[in-house]
């Protein structure tokens, strides 16, 4: 709940725009979001469907050097998955699989950079919110 916060009041919570054809949208939809604060990268949710707010999937990748570290993805309960240390930038960290999900969760990404003495904040989170009003 914290990082939600953290996340917020760094105004990097946005809704993002649905991509999905007209017959998936009853299956499956996309949202994404992108930023360029410290490292270029997107954030990309794939919810159940239009009317319901579980994912079934996240994705984040960079496209600028992230430096040595890890992505960590979670969502309202916590951590969902952290991905290898390494160079990130022009790679993918994704997950799939299964989690409830409410309407106005926050699904969000972070990377957290290794100094050689510990991790620190690479990136602000970056978040989707969930929401069926599409």
């Amino acid at each position: 709940m914290k990082r939600m916060a953290v996340a917020m009041a760094a105004g990097i919570v946005l809704a993002g725009a649905a991509s999905a054809s007209a017959t998936e949208a009853t299956d499956i939809r996309t949202v994404c979001q992108s930023t360029t604060l410290f490292v270029s990268h997107e954030l990309c949710v794939t919810f159940q469907n239009v009317a319901d707010a579980d994912v079934e999937k996240m994705e984040v990748r960079a496209t600028t050097s992230t430096g040595m570290g890890h992505w960590e993805l979670f969502g309202p309960r916590g951590t969902i998955k952290n991905s290898l240390d390494g160079e990130w930038k022009d790679r993918t960290h994704d997950w799939s699989g299964y989690q409830d999900g409410a309407n106005g969760d926050l699904w969000c990404a972070v990377f957290w950079r290794d100094t050689g003495a510990g991790y620190i904040k690479g990136t602000q989170p970056l978040c989707v919110k969930a929401t069926n009003r599409w």
